[in-house]
């Protein structure tokens, strides 16, 4: 299935942790990510640990809330693809941006754990999709996160 359609501007990455990861270099991605050719998706480079310093963040921050949780990957925001979602019977968090405090937006890197634990906090568990709209600087995205890459693209494919 073509699913390039799907990725943002700063293209898309796909991340697995280990079991019990503590750290970005515990969790597998892939350095450089996926680009987009058309409605195609390009494969820069293997998978290799610590390749994610965002997608690492966005694992190892949903592991603590729920272990098996240990993959995600980032998709463009659209309202269609969070329509498709809710129609497919994914459960939805998010977060605003506007609300992030201003101890996470000065320490670089903060934010997306910040960001999975308000949406997390939001729908009360690890949900299949966290989302924002982005704030100044900042592109709207959603992540969706999975027990394994397989269940993670397998969502993909749903709002494809």
């Amino acid at each position: 299935m073509k699913t390039g359609h799907l990725f943002p501007e700063v293209q898309s990455n796909l991340g697995y942790g280990l079991s019990a990861a503590q750290g970005p270099e515990e969790v597998a991605a892939f350095p450089g990510r996926f680009g987009r050719l058309g409605n195609e998706v390009v494969k820069i480079s293997d998978p290799e640990f610590g390749a994610s310093q965002h997608i690492a963040k966005i694992i190892l921050t949903a592991m603590r809330f729920d272990p098996e949780m240990r993959s995600a990957m980032n998709v463009r925001f659209a309202e269609d693809l969070l329509a498709r979602a809710r129609k497919a019977g994914l459960s939805l968090g998010h977060f605003s941006r506007s609300d992030e405090p201003a101890w996470v937006k000065r320490r670089e890197g903060s934010s997306l754990s910040w960001g999975v634990e308000a949406g997390s906090a939001q729908a009360r568990k690890i949900p299949d999709l966290i989302y924002d709209r982005g704030d100044v600087g900042k592109e709207p995205m959603i992540r969706v996160l999975g027990r394994d890459p397989e269940e993670v693209v397998n969502k993909v494919i749903k709002l494809s």
